[in-house]
């Protein structure tokens, strides 16, 4: 913003100096108000025209500060203008305003905190599901990347409570940190879960121990990245067919993964999957039941589906975005 400001406070300086020079001329030389704007005009402007001219004593050292002063500031105008706009300044500066007043408007958003390579995929992910998020980023190089993509980024260090304000954490629904640091991570799932009870927070770790410590601190969701990534390797080398399929059906989106949870009272409770007829309605399969943190697989058309398991679907897009009408809420 410091840019706009500098602007901003040139441009008022010019008209403070045009404001008076009209006063000053319309008591010290009788002028009317338009002849006394049109005298000050082509004194600070240097243009002189000669057809109005200061005929008092104080009228002509009132015209002399005038020309110094207005000048001077004329000139300081124009340097703060070209400047902003050949060094892109502005419009950066306008940029920034403008996320900023988009941020402040939003509410039950995502953040994303590290738009390193990371938290690029998860732009990339939660864009083609349509979600509302925000970025927080320091680095100038990928804050620079991530606006050439119309990427809403907050500049700052996502660790600060005034940064996760900034983004709006008191209005989020969920929040990814994807920081290098376990350190970092800690700090920032500590500070964002003190300034929203309620935050959905997921992070990554490094060890066991890492994520033993972000656990306790109440994180939902803890990422073993490098764990996650040596069972890929292995079954990409042990089923390479099946590894093949999953990267192509999630970058195409062909094919898609959904969970939803079953609320009280949901129309849906206590069914089996087979009276469901979910495949048949709308093309999709119940992969799996999440119930009381315990995965449940190999399901049969017998298998019953109750209050407050999470429904793991299988799906075209198209088809997952039907469930909603299934009664799960």
């Amino acid at each position: 913003m410091e840019p706009i400001r500098h602007v901003i406070i040139a441009i008022c300086s010019l008209l403070l100096v045009v404001v008076g020079g009209t006063v000053g001329f319309m008591y010290l030389e009788g002028l009317t108000p338009l002849n006394a704007i049109y005298m000050t005009i082509v004194t600070i402007t240097t243009v002189g025209y000669g057809d109005i001219v200061p005929r008092t004593f104080y009228g002509k050292i009132f015209t002399a500060g005038l020309m110094i002063s207005g000048v001077g500031i004329t000139l300081y105008v124009l340097i703060e203008i070209m400047e902003s706009v050949l060094e892109g300044r502005l419009s950066k500066a306008f940029g920034i305003a403008k996320v900023k007043r988009s941020v402040a408007k939003v509410k039950n958003h995502k953040i994303i905190c590290g738009g390193g390579r990371t938290g690029s995929v998860i732009v990339d992910e939660f864009r083609t599901e349509g979600l509302d998020f925000v970025v927080i980023e320091r680095d100038p190089e990928v804050i620079k990347e991530l606006r050439k993509k119309e990427v809403p980024v907050v500049e700052g260090d996502a660790t600060k409570a005034e940064t996760l304000i900034e983004a709006g954490v008191e209005r989020a629904s969920g929040l990814v940190s994807a920081l290098p640091s376990d350190s970092d991570n800690l700090f920032l799932c500590i500070t964002a879960r003190e300034l929203n009870k309620n935050l959905e927070i997921v992070t990554r770790a490094s060890s066991e121990e890492a994520a033993k410590r972000l656990y306790s601190v109440g994180v939902g969701k803890v990422i073993l990245l490098e764990e996650i990534g040596g069972r890929r390797l292995a079954k990409s080398l042990i089923k390479p067919a099946i590894v093949d399929f999953l990267e192509f059906a999630s970058k195409t989106g062909e094919t898609s993964l959904e969970s939803l949870e079953v609320e009280h009272g949901a129309k849906i409770a206590n069914k089996k999957i087979k009276d469901l007829r979910i495949k048949e309605k709308i093309g999709a399969t119940i992969l799996a039941i999440v119930r009381a943190e315990k995965v449940i697989s190999n399901l049969g058309p017998e298998d019953e589906i109750r209050e407050g398991d999470t429904v793991v679907v299988i799906g075209k897009r198209e088809s997952l975005d039907k469930l909603e009408d299934f009664g799960f809420s």
